[in-house]
């Protein structure tokens, strides 16, 4: 009987545990001379940024990442664990980006959760 209870549990486990995944598409707008911050990561993220605008988005980071978004290109990235990354405008106008990441936890931008 302990046998079977203890198969059951771990193939509940083997279903439920650890198969989480987070695959968010959003545009988002960053105003004039303002940031988008994405707060230190939990787990290993897949970032695709895409500026839609002809202004260069400029990168900030702990860890080696271009420096900048050159206006109507991408960039595609796997941010580690505990790592995170800022996106400055530090132009006169808007600029809108197309934001794609897939990992296994949710991570927060601005200190709010994104998902």
């Amino acid at each position: 009987m302990k046998n079977i209870i203890l198969l059951i549990s771990m193939i509940l486990l083997q279903l439920f545990a650890g198969n989480h995944k987070v695959d968010v598409w959003k545009t988002m707008t960053i105003a004039p001379n303002e940031s988008i911050t994405i707060n230190k990561v939990k787990a290993p993220v897949t970032l695709e940024i895409k500026n839609l605008s002809d202004e260069k988005i400029n990168l900030v980071s702990d860890i080696k990442v271009p420096a900048e978004i050159s206006g109507k290109s991408e960039l595609k990235y796997r941010l580690p664990k505990k790592s995170s990354l800022k996106l400055e405008n530090k132009n006169a106008t808007s600029v809108s980006i197309y934001l794609h990441y897939y990992s296994s936890k949710s991570i927060f931008i601005n200190n709010k959760e994104l998902r």
